[in-house]
């Protein structure tokens, strides 16, 4: 026998929005997103665990050292906090997102503690598992709730606590291990030191030296987080901290120094005709001429 669907809107809206509980910041909790053909969503460093429940069309995402992975409408993945992350669509779709820190509750850390040796064994590649009946009807409620703007705190906690406990109750531990992998007992540590330092150093030996591992090991594990060699990632951001330090009104070759953290005016120089293949003035005078003609 087949259910109509409720048509009924959030009533008493004002009474919501007002409300000290109600979310203006969509960092927490969940998050409805449609994607229009051809656009993607881009992360440097995920400030949270994602969990994607893909509802309809086809994934591609690039997180870490996985790349573009295709999931399809009816799967969900997790992508660790401390993530680089890239997801597209090439037509039409739509996904729910669920941004959490590892649960607090007693019940759902003995989940995760029950997980250890269960992921120890496991040959982790990037996969989704399925999203199965009671999921299906919990994620219409969910979506139908954030489309009338139904946005309380406490309401994304208890449908957090929720999911947990269907997951815990209809799926088996390889499935949720299977889920859950990349953050079971992993150290983050080494990306968040990174991410935190690497602005306050001169040069890649320096970081190497703060984070008092040893240097072979350094570049093992930066490879395996990043994606990319310590030297690329450096120079790419580096180059991403120039290139918007050029805009800004006034700017001139001292202060482009010291951004660079280089010793003197000829090394900037060198810097700049191998990445750039000009001096410092011209990219200011070129970079300052486009934000004009804006």
């Amino acid at each position: 026998m087949k259910t109509k669907q409720s048509t009924n809107g959030l009533l008493y809206f004002r009474e919501h929005l007002s409300c000290e509980n109600y979310m203006t910041d969509t960092s927490t909790g969940f998050k409805y997103i449609k994607f229009d053909e051809g656009t993607s969503i881009e992360e440097e460093y995920a400030h949270k665990n994602y969990l994607l429940f893909f509802l309809k069309g086809d994934f591609f995402v690039y997180c870490n050292q996985y790349c573009n992975h295709r999931f399809h409408s009816n799967e969900m993945v997790i992508l660790p906090k401390s993530s680089m992350v890239k997801i597209s669509a090439k037509a039409k779709s739509q996904m729910l997102a669920m941004a959490f820190d590892i649960p607090q509750s007693n019940c759902d850390k003995l989940l995760f503690q029950g997980l250890t040796s269960i992921c120890a064994d496991m040959e982790y590649n990037f996969d989704p598992i399925p999203i199965r009946y009671p999921l299906m009807p919990f994620l219409e409620t969910v979506i139908h709730c954030l489309k009338n703007e139904l946005n309380c705190k406490h309401l994304h906690d208890v449908i957090q606590r929720e999911f947990f406990f269907l997951l815990k109750g209809f799926y088996k531990k390889e499935e949720i291990g299977t889920l859950f992998h990349p953050i079971v007992g992993k150290e983050l540590e080494f990306r968040d030191f990174v991410m935190q330092n690497y602005t306050k150093v001169s040069n890649l030996d320096e970081l190497i030296t703060q984070s008092n591992i040893g240097r072979t090991r350094f570049f093992i594990k930066f490879k395996e987080e990043f994606g990319m060699t310590a030297k690329q990632w450096m120079m790419k951001q580096l180059n991403k901290r120039i290139l918007g330090k050029v805009t800004e009104p006034g700017i001139c070759v001292k202060q482009l120094i010291e951004v660079c953290n280089f010793e003197s005016e000829a090394q900037l120089y060198r810097y700049f005709k191998q990445q750039f293949q000009c001096t410092p003035k011209q990219l200011i005078k070129r970079h300052q001429a486009e934000n004009c003609d804006l």
